[in-house]
């Protein structure tokens, strides 16, 4: 059974993990606003028959996730008669290591569900990590610590999960009452760095009308695959804005100039739906915007 730890706030990271789909798509959960109700969201299951290891865990205003050994897809659906047809795979971060699953989980679902779209946050496989908290929150600090000094490895499970969730929320749109030619992905760190490879790696990056990149790894480079519309957000102030700079922009706007780009001034690192107090607080509103202007 999945359990709850408290323990002290990290920041979210960022990075990427394959499976097959079986169970069936259930009724949305009515929107909780206590993130402590994570956990008991409606799901879906995108591996069958495969042990439930996983741990969340509550640090301060962040509900996360980790040992992930089953990806699983949370539909977050608009109130009854207010959806535009639309959907949005939502990818957290965290580093492979936890799924940020508050921040840049159910609280941008959420949003977007006001907004009119149908809402998924996945929940992809993460690399292991200690069982025992305090071990794990020493290694995190020493992962966090080299944050923009080091490229982290990819974690390709992750990306055949966002796959396989694509492939889901298209094959059963109907049910969602969207259309499965609007379905969009917006990715988070870690969570962005799927979606890149994704794009790269995997013929369902052609099922993504657009992909949305928050302060992904800013060195990256994106070899192959579609170009759909690109909205991309980062602050100066992030570590991955510094070891790459705009080496990921100027990359893509090789094969497209379909992007919306914001830097902004400060937000760090992982800022997500976690106040700033920054011009950073604003993202959420200018993706809403740009995604309102897209077919």
């Amino acid at each position: 059974m999945s359990q709850i730890n408290r323990s002290r706030r990290l920041p979210a990271l960022g990075l990427c993990l394959a499976f097959t789909v079986t169970a069936a798509a259930q009724a949305p959960p009515e929107l909780k606003a206590d993130p402590m109700e994570a956990p008991k969201r409606t799901s879906v299951a995108l591996l069958a028959d495969t042990p439930d290891q996983e741990q969340w865990e509550y640090a301060l205003d962040q509900v996360t996730v980790r040992n992930v050994t089953r990806p699983t897809l949370y539909p977050v659906l608009p109130r009854k008669g207010r959806g535009n047809g639309k959907a949005v795979v939502v990818v957290p971060g965290g580093g492979y290591r936890f799924v940020s699953m508050d921040s840049e989980g159910f609280r941008v679902a959420d949003r977007l569900a006001q907004a009119g779209y149908t809402a998924f946050v996945l929940k992809y496989r993460t690399v292991p990590t200690p069982r025992d908290t305090q071990a794990n929150m020493r290694e995190l600090a020493s992962l966090f610590g080299n944050l923009g000094k080091a490229d982290l490895a990819d974690n390709l499970p992750a990306v055949d999960d966002l796959a396989a969730a694509l492939d889901l929320v298209a094959q059963q749109a109907a049910q969602w009452r969207i259309d499965p030619l609007r379905i969009h992905v917006i990715g988070f760190s870690a969570g962005s760095r799927t979606a890149i490879r994704l794009v790269e790696h995997r013929p369902q990056a052609n099922r993504a009308r657009t992909i949305a990149l928050l302060y992904p790894p800013m060195n990256q480079t994106v070899t192959g695959g579609p170009r759909p519309p690109l909205f991309l957000g980062i602050a100066v102030d992030d570590p991955l804005f510094r070891q790459g700079g705009l080496n990921l922009l100027a990359e893509w706007l090789k094969q497209s100039t379909e992007v919306e780009f914001h830097l902004y001034s400060h937000g760090g690192h992982g800022f997500g739906m976690r106040p700033q107090k920054t011009t950073s607080d604003q993202w959420i509103d200018h993706y809403l915007s740009w995604l309102a202007h897209q077919p």
